[in-house]
């Protein structure tokens, strides 16, 4: 079987303004508190009042020459708007508005404001009032720029006497600090030049003293640089390969004259031959291995150096006749050879150690030259960079010197050339109007949003809906065909109906009619979408499996509230009616009978309960109904468990001494996942219809429970979609037509 449900089609707008009416409540619940929420919030909210005042922003214009270039020119609108932003968040600027606009002395604004106030503690009543005012103010401005430097000045208050007060006192505030502004920035540039002209000097000063520095610098380096050139640097490479290959050997011979002596003269013997003649000489020595190497570079012939070797050759024996002397007198115990090997093999290492310094100078030089290769057009670059430098800050400095002339300055300043300044064009209006809240936007808002959500959580609900909603879905899943689809009309909502009305009465099954309503034996019309859907019905139970109609059928469903029940009904009355002969609709629910309210008959005692339990087919108990064909053996009632009853046996005589009387056998049977009722019977009767409620019926809870019924026996003919207008109104469209239903009832001839 194959489990995979296909993904379902886009719901049209028919469907989807179905799936809106059928999940109603989830429509109308957020919509109904978005509504009222919105409405109770417009009409609670304060009224507050809206005044403004428009000002407009002359530009400053900017000082000559170079002065002026350095000072950034004049602010912009933005810079000014916000420069003002900034001020009106001031403590000490909006304490001025206060105190100008005489709002502390309001007796209104006083008492209310000494209400607020309480959450500043510790502080005197005029202190809190006017922090409270503070605070209020500091939200209650708003500053917005137009063209043509314009500026609109807006204060919102609850009162609008106040909001014009406060309105007034900002203008005058700005226009008042505007002109306190050009006074302050006069002074402050006098300062600022004279400060520019302290801080580019030093500049100056610095940059030129970097310059000298390293001009000497350079100069230095040119002296003391390496005595290599480009002509001479593969000569110093040979050389100090030359000498590497003498450090190797000589690490060798050291080695090898060590293991001369090892274990014939202890470790610290070497350090007995040691002496300061000894060291003086081995200085000298290493220091001679410089020179020559320094001999060797700059006689590129090869015929430098000659006097060093000469005199190495004689400090190298002068070291060796001390060796000597001092291994005699310090170790007479050891034998000459021994000796002799302790002697070259410090003369060894003293070799050893001059070849190394040899090589160190040797690289060294090499080093220092390609250094100075590299580093010389960096230099030159330095050099350059510190003279712009010196250059610029010299500029600069002569700059502000000429451009702080006091007459200059004086001059800048006298017309206000340095700060901008605002003129009043509208004045402050008194608000007629509250400007928010607007009650009508937010009562209009508050519907869309509530229609929004309630829209949303319908589709979110639908989406997660793990319920089966179509024909197509069910047989994918369940592998079995869809006899019929029973569409919603009006003979199942009145049974609907009336079950909600007695949920308090006693009713037992969801959706079954109750016990004073006429049930469907006079309200099923023939000609009705119902009817007609019954007649499709039993059409294809004919066609089923290849096989004619089956004469015991057994209607069962998952779970209670199917519809199962009235479903039994209908298609009792529908075969009674189309074969003519005699049919016995059988409530063979013991625990919930149901099945004589879905018919419109009164309850009774007696039933199916006694015959099963007397093993006696007493026909006294079968009721005739206002059809010919159709008599009806209602569920009775017995000491008995339903479980004691209903077993192989009781239910094989039962069927066969109804067969003995009837042409077709139809058993209302209880859900196959509560009780076992239904997997017994179901072994029993030659076919097994499962109702599924469209829109209701869990995927899972019927995949399981036609998987145990078709265990039971695999007699399972196909499903029947019931309710499936509450998914799919426009499955069958009755009311969108052109065709009529006679009133005919289902007791009438056929």
């Amino acid at each position: 079987m194959d489990n995979a449900v296909p993904r379902s089609a886009p719901l049209d707008v028919r469907e989807f303004l179905h799936v809106l009416l059928r999940r109603r409540w989830l429509l109308i619940l957020p919509w109904a508190v978005a509504l009222v929420g919105g409405t109770a919030t417009a009409l609670l909210l304060p009224p507050v009042y809206f005044s403004s005042v428009t000002l407009q922003f002359q530009r400053p214009q900017a000082l000559s020459g170079s002065l002026g270039g350095i000072s950034g020119g004049a602010q912009s609108l933005d810079q000014q708007a916000a420069l003002m932003r900034g001020q009106v968040q001031s403590s000490l600027f909006l304490r001025n508005i206060i105190i100008s606009s005489g709002v502390k002395n309001d007796p209104a604004t006083r008492a209310s404001g000494l209400r607020d106030a309480r959450r500043y503690p510790g502080l005197s009543q005029d202190d809190a009032l006017e922090a409270f005012l503070i605070d209020d103010l500091r939200e209650a401005i708003t500053i917005k720029t137009s063209r043509g430097d314009f500026l609109q000045i807006t204060v919102e208050d609850p009162r609008p006497d106040r909001a014009k007060r406060f309105a007034e006192g900002v203008a005058s505030q700005f226009v008042v600090s505007s002109k306190a502004a050009q006074l302050e920035a006069v002074r402050a540039t006098q300062e600022f030049s004279i400060e520019q002209q302290q801080i580019y000097k030093h500049k100056l000063d610095e940059s030129e003293s970097r310059l000298d520095a390293a001009r000497r610098g350079s100069l230095s380096r040119a002296m003391t640089g390496s005595g290599l050139t480009a002509g001479s640097l593969p000569h110093a490479r040979a050389l100090l390969d030359q000498c590497e290959a003498e450090i190797e050997d000589g690490r060798q011979r050291v080695e090898s004259l060590r293991a001369q002596w090892t274990g014939k003269a202890r470790e610290n013997d070497p350090a007995a031959l040691a002496s300061p003649e000894v060291t003086r000489l081995s200085a000298q020595i290493i220091s001679l291995e410089r020179e020559l190497a320094s001999a060797m570079l700059t006689d590129v012939g090869g015929d430098g150096g000659t006097s060093v070797r000469m005199l190495l050759v004689r400090k190298t024996a002068e070291l060796e006749s001390d060796l000597g002397a001092n291994a005699a007198r310090s170790l007479p115990s050891l034998p000459v050879e021994v000796r002799d090997a302790l002697v070259r093999t410090l003369i060894a290492q003293v070799n050893l150690r001059a070849a190394e310094a040899r090589g160190a100078y040797l690289r060294g030089e090499i080093a220092g030259f390609e250094h100075q290769v590299v580093s010389s057009p960096n230099q030159d670059l330095e050099l350059q960079h510190l003279s712009q430098e010196v250059e610029n800050n010299r500029a600069l400095y002569n700059s502000f010197l000429q451009q702080s002339a006091s007459a200059q300055i004086a001059e800048a300043f006298e017309n206000a050339k340095v700060s901008g300044r605002f003129i009043v064009i509208e004045p402050a209006n008194r608000p007629l109007a509250p400007g928010k809240p607007n009650r009508v936007m937010l009562i209009l808002l508050s519907f869309v949003m509530g229609g929004i959500i309630g829209v949303g959580t319908v589709l979110v609900v639908e989406q997660h809906d793990q319920s089966m909603k179509n024909a197509e879905e069910v047989e994918n899943l369940l592998g079995l065909p869809v006899l019929g689809a029973v569409p919603r009309v009006e003979e199942l909502d009145r049974s609907r109906r009336r079950s909600r009305s007695a949920g308090g009465t006693g009713a037992t099954a969801p959706g079954v009619p109750g016990p004073r309503e006429q049930g469907l034996l006079h309200r099923l019309q023939v000609e009705s979408p119902l009817g007609l859907e019954f007649r499709r019905i039993f059409l294809k139970l004919g066609k089923t499996r290849g096989r004619a109609l089956p004469r015991t059928l057994l209607v069962t469903s998952a779970t209670r509230g199917e519809g199962k029940t009235t479903t039994s009904a209908s298609l009792g009355i529908t075969l009674a009616r189309e074969l003519k002969e005699k049919v016995l609709l059988v409530d063979f629910d013991l625990r919930s009978p149901a099945l004589h309210r879905a018919l419109g008959l009164p309850s009774s005692s007696w039933g199916l309960a006694q015959m099963l339990h007397q093993r006696n087919f007493d026909e006294r108990f079968i009721r005739a109904t206002v059809l010919p064909n159709l008599d009806f053996l209602a569920a009775g009632r017995s000491e008995r468990p339903a479980a004691e009853l209903v077993d192989m046996s009781s239910s094989e005589w039962f069927l066969q001494e109804a067969l003995n009387r009837y042409q077709m056998v139809v058993i209302d049977a209880p859900p196959n996942l509560a009780v076992p009722d239904p997997l017994i019977l179901g072994r029993v009767v030659e076919g097994v219809l499962y109702v599924i409620k469209a829109g209701s019926t869990v995927r899972k809870a019927a995949e399981y429970g036609v998987k145990v019924q078709r265990e039971a026996r695999d007699n399972v003919l196909g499903v029947l979609l019931n309710d499936l207008g509450e998914v799919l109104p426009q499955y069958y469209g009755y009311r969108y037509n052109a065709y009529g239903y006679t009133s005919e009832v289902a007791g009438g001839d056929s």
